[in-house]
């Protein structure tokens, strides 16, 4: 019998082929499960059906914030793992999701507050430069600066 040159030709593409995927996957290329921790696993098994229950509930948080760029800390991915190494018992689940929620909604919070300055000066009345009266409308009487008849919204001169 002999080994006709198409299937020789066959023979060698799948083995480069197979050289080069095994290449990738030592080098850690194409690893869609490169990214993956203990919060995927939770939600694959939790996130099943329609029943929503409280895990499950903490986990699409948690998964919708991670795919907004708010990441679990390192401590609360340790934490997830511990709890899911606890299974049955949900109890450590519970907490370490609630934690991680609560991490990755702290951190919303501070690049929101950074990207819009906090608004508590906005509720003292209108921004005046220095050196400028107040409007005649203001009803802002001013603040005393310790001196009688004086203060600092009233104009000098």
């Amino acid at each position: 019998m002999t080994l006709q040159t198409g299937n020789l030709r066959r023979a060698v593409k799948g083995a480069v082929a197979g050289g080069a995927i095994a290449v990738g996957l030592l080098m850690g290329i194409g690893s869609a499960t490169a990214n993956a921790d203990v919060l995927d696993d939770v939600g694959a098994k939790y996130m099943e059906g329609a029943g929503g229950g409280q895990i499950s509930n903490f986990v699409k948080q948690a998964l919708t914030l991670r795919a907004l760029g708010f990441k679990p800390s390192k401590s609360n991915l340790d934490a997830l793992q511990a709890g899911w190494d606890y299974l049955p018992n949900q109890s450590r689940l519970v907490d370490a999701l609630k934690e991680t929620v609560a991490h990755q909604r702290k951190l919303q919070a501070e690049v929101q507050n950074a990207k819009s300055p906090a608004q508590s000066g906005a509720s003292m009345g209108p921004a005046q430069p220095p050196g400028v009266p107040p409007s005649p409308g203001d009803q802002n009487p001013g603040v005393s600066a310790g001196v009688p008849g004086a203060t600092i919204n009233q104009p000098i001169g």
